[in-house]
């Protein structure tokens, strides 16, 4: 079965988000359940959040998961980067 990875779509929507809905990523933080530290790291595209965070996070921003995630399928990625090698 091929990974799914969950990944941030745009890191100023994050934010616009988060700000609009007055929260500092301290409090979002509070309000998903999780630790600052994950937020700032998914927030700079280091981390990619679990199914559990991303929806956390989603709520605590009052927000469809649509708006700050997509589904990256890995296979569909690493299939793309082994044809594009047989090619060269």
């Amino acid at each position: 079965m091929a990974n799914k990875d969950i990944v941030m779509k745009d890191k100023d929507v994050f934010i616009e988000k988060t700000v609009k809905a007055g929260l500092s990523y301290r409090q979002l933080a509070e309000k998903a359940n999780i630790s600052q530290t994950t937020i700032s790291l998914i927030a700079n595209g280091e981390r990619n959040p679990s199914p559990q965070t991303a929806i956390n996070i989603c709520k605590a921003l009052n927000c469809q998961f649509e708006d700050i995630f997509f589904i990256e399928n890995d296979y569909k990625s690493n299939q793309t980067r082994i044809n594009a090698t047989r090619h060269k």
